[in-house]
């Protein structure tokens, strides 16, 4: 096997679960670990023995991943690798990722977790109150409608209840 036919078949496996950035991350990791084993003198197949099977590999990453979102979504600070490219940073590296003390996550239905954004103080009460006034305001709607209906359904009922009464 080959270093380009080892990363592919990672790329492959890992493509399946997570996103293109983590799939890239990883990638570029193992090439970089395979081209500082051959600067030390080892030759690509060596270093590649050494790794084992990528698609174990792939396992291995799945599942750390997967306990790391497990273990690491209910606190409010976690570190987290950054490439630089998002946020106009410079430099790549470690940094801390830091959510609001609002924000809570629960498992989808796809088995991953995802974050919530809770809402509070004043615009919690701003957002109760605008979907209680749409509430009162279909509801009023609809009472005022039957009320006009009423005596036309009073009558309709008395006609269906002679109705049953001499023909039922």
């Amino acid at each position: 096997m080959t270093k380009q036919e080892f990363l592919d078949t990672l790329g492959r496996a890992l493509n399946r679960e997570l996103s293109e950035q983590e799939v890239l991350d990883n990638l570029r990791y193992y090439d970089t670990y395979i081209e500082q084993e051959k600067a030390k003198g080892k030759t690509e197949d060596q270093v590649l023995l050494g790794l084992g099977d990528p698609r174990l590999i792939a396992r291995t990453i799945l599942q750390v991943d997967e306990q790391r979102e497990e273990e690491t979504y209910g606190t409010a600070d976690r570190t987290v690798y950054s490439d630089g490219s998002d946020a106009g940073y410079a430099d790549a590296g470690y940094g801390e990722d830091v959510y609001g003390e609002k924000d809570i996550y629960r498992s989808s239905p796809f088995g991953r977790n995802v974050r919530v954004h809770t809402v509070g103080g004043f615009k919690f009460w701003l957002i109760l109150i605008a979907v209680l006034v749409v509430i009162f305001a279909v509801l009023g709607t609809a009472f005022a409608i039957l009320w006009k209906l009423l005596p036309f359904l009073i009558v309709a009922g008395a006609v269906m209840w002679v109705y049953r009464k001499f023909f039922g």
